[in-house]
């Protein structure tokens, strides 16, 4: 009897921490790190690449672009989501925790800097961190919660099959622009 107690709280304890993590959470992460462009700068050069939506007026460009980085956004997010497993929620705390840091935050001003210097072809940046700011932000970085959020920037099903025509689907439904999803490949 007691052990079939003991093994009833550690299945409902083991339950109750395993949790996926929230999108919103993953999203506010990014933009923390300075990734929260990452939907609209893919939308834009799709919008510049895509000969039919180039003959929309200024009203449906942005309406398209605004459309397409929010389903690229969402797509991207829950990707890491997928990539974190069932113990998201933990790791999403683990971000948080170490976000709240010092060294947190210089990693976050350090991703905003490196992609700002990218962008502009500044191939000399440095960070200026010290030694022991460079420790704790590779510290973290070796850790699940790192790797794993990392690793869903590469989820092989972060577009789906169908997004071609989900892209038609909220283009025709949001900004009025009838495309064929044979034009999105």
């Amino acid at each position: 009897m007691r052990a079939i107690a003991l093994l009833a709280g550690l299945l409902l304890t083991g339950g109750a921490s395993a949790a996926s993590a929230d999108r919103a959470d993953i999203g506010q992460i990014m933009q923390q790190l300075g990734m929260g462009r990452l939907g609209a700068d893919s939308a834009a050069s799709l919008i510049e690449n895509f000969p039919a939506l180039q003959t929309q007026d200024a009203a449906g460009k942005a309406c398209a672009t605004q459309q397409v980085s929010t389903m690229l956004d969402v797509q991207v997010q829950q990707g890491i989501v997928d990539s974190m497993g069932t113990d998201g929620k933990t790791l999403v705390k683990e971000w948080k925790k170490f976000l709240a840091t010092d060294s947190g935050s210089d990693m976050a001003r350090t991703f905003q800097a490196t992609a700002a210097a990218i962008a502009s072809g500044d191939e000399g940046f440095d960070a200026g961190l010290d030694e022991d700011r460079k420790a704790e932000i590779s510290r973290f970085m070796a850790t699940p919660a790192f790797q794993r959020f990392i690793d869903g920037f590469g989820s092989e099903s972060q577009l789906p099959a169908d997004i071609g025509q989900r892209l038609v689907d909220v283009l025709q439904r949001e900004c009025r622009i009838a495309l064929d999803p044979e034009q999105i490949s």
